[in-house]
C-alpha cells in the first residue's frame, strides 16, 4: 500500500504540517465515450452504486478512501465527509448517445429509501497487508474498472464474486453479488461506539464544518479505511402528495421522488478522510 503523501488528492504544507484529503473518485458508465476531462478519461466523483437490488446478505461493499502510515510516522485524522445521491435514469448511456439520467444529493441525515438503506465505517485495518491482502494493487482477472476482488488501493466497490452480461465493462450492470468478509468492512472501528458503525449523514459533502468534524490521533504503522454499506433499493415509488400540498413540509429527497414518482435509487457514493501529518 501506497504512503500517505504518495495518495493524497490535495495537500498543503505549513512548515512540516501537511494536511490531505483523501477522496472518492471512479468510472462513470455516463462518460462512456464523451470524457469526463481533458485526457479523455471517464472518472467522474464518487462511485457508481449498482442497479441491481440486493438484500441484507449481499450489501454492496463500497472501499471509499484510505491511508497507511508508516513505522514512526504520526497522523491525525481532523475530519470526514459523506457523499450520497439518489438518482433514475430516463434514457440509457450508450456509444452513440450520452444518455440522461437525474440525480439528487441527500442531504438530509435521516432520509433513506424505503427498501434500501446505507451504513457508513471508519475502520483501522493495522499494518499495511495484516489482513491478508495481496500486496500492491494486484489486479485480478475478474477485476473491472473502480471493482476489485477483496481489496483495492484506491477507492471501488469490493466483490468475492458476481455476474455481468458478457462483453460489458461497467460494473454497474450487475447480475449477480457476493461481496467479500460476509459484506462486512474490513478492520475494527476507529473509534469504539462512534465511527465503527454509524447510519446518518454527519458531514455532509458540501460542509465546511467537515474539515474539523473528527480529531483522531494515529501512529505507525496502520492503515485506516473508509467504508460505506448499501442495500441497494428495487427502485422507490413516491407518497401520494397531500391535497393541499405544501411542499415546505417534504424534504428535498421526497420532492425528488414526487418529481420522478418510479424507479428511484441510490445512485452514488463517496467519502473523503482529511488528514494531518506531522514527522
Amino acid at each position: 500500500m501506497r504512503a500517505l503523501a504518495e495518495k493524497a488528492s490535495l495537500g498543503e504544507s505549513v512548515g512540516t504540517r501537511r494536511v490531505y484529503e483523501i477522496t472518492t473518485t471512479g468510472v462513470d458508465e455516463w462518460l462512456q465515450a464523451l470524457g469526463g476531462d481533458p485526457y479523455g478519461g471517464s472518472s467522474s466523483v464518487g462511485l457508481r452504486i449498482p442497479g441491481l437490488a440486493t438484500t441484507n446478505t449481499n450489501r454492496y461493499l463500497f472501499l471509499l478512501a484510505s491511508f497507511s502510515i508508516p513505522t514512526g510516522i504520526k497522523a491525525r485524522i481532523v475530519g470526514y465527509r459523506q457523499l450520497l445521491t439518489i438518482g433514475v435514469a430516463t434514457s440509457a448511456p450508450g456509444e452513440e448517445s450520452p444518455g440522461r439520467f437525474v440525480e439528487q444529493e441527500v442531504t438530509s441525515p435521516f432520509f433513506r429509501l424505503p427498501d434500501g438503506n446505507v451504513s457508513w465505517h471508519i475502520q483501522r485495518l493495522g499494518p499495511p497487508n495484516a489482513q491478508g491482502f495481496p500486496p500492491g494493487n494486484r489486479a485480478e482477472a475478474t477485476d473491472l474498472r473502480s471493482f476489485k476482488k477483496k481489496w483495492s488501493e484506491g477507492p471501488a466497490l469490493l466483490y468475492e464474486t458476481y455476474g455481468i452480461p458478457a462483453g460489458n465493462q461497467f460494473y454497474v450492470d450487475l447480475t449477480s453479488y457476493v461481496p467479500p468478509n460476509g459484506g462486512k468492512p474490513w478492520g475494527t472501528p476507529l473509534r469504539a461506539g462512534e465511527q465503527g458503525t454509524f447510519y446518518d449523514l454527519r458531514a455532509n459533502w458540501r460542509d465546511d464544518r467537515a474539515w474539523t468534524s473528527l480529531d483522531m490521533e494515529l501512529e505507525g504503522p496502520d492503515t485506516v479505511a473508509f467504508f460505506a454499506s448499501v442495500r441497494q433499493s428495487a427502485g422507490a415509488s413516491a407518497i401520494t402528495a397531500p391535497s393541499p400540498f405544501f411542499s415546505e413540509g417534504l424534504s428535498p429527497e421526497e420532492q425528488f421522488l414526487l418529481n420522478f414518482p418510479s424507479g428511484v435509487k441510490y445512485w452514488r457514493v463517496g467519502g473523503a478522510l482529511i488528514v494531518e501529518q506531522r514527522p
